[in-house]
């Protein structure tokens, strides 16, 4: 299940992080982040903590439900 959610979250992550023009680099600035661990993320090879998604919702300018549909 936790693996699920990491993969469900990393998929929408990534999209939307491209849709939004965002690099990996520039991502991780705007959330005070690395740009390896926001690979990660995407890649679900690192699980998100709820504050870390928050952040990286509202970076996207999205809510942080939408990013686990």
């Amino acid at each position: 299940m936790r693996q699920d959610i990491c993969k469900i979250f990393g998929r929408k992550l990534h999209k939307l992080r491209i849709q939004k023009g965002f690099s990996q680099e520039e991502l991780g600035f705007e959330v005070g982040l690395d740009k390896s661990t926001i690979g990660k993320y995407e890649l679900a090879r690192r699980c998100i903590n709820i504050r870390q998604a928050k952040q990286i919702a509202d970076a996207l300018g999205v809510r942080l439900a939408d990013m686990l549909d």
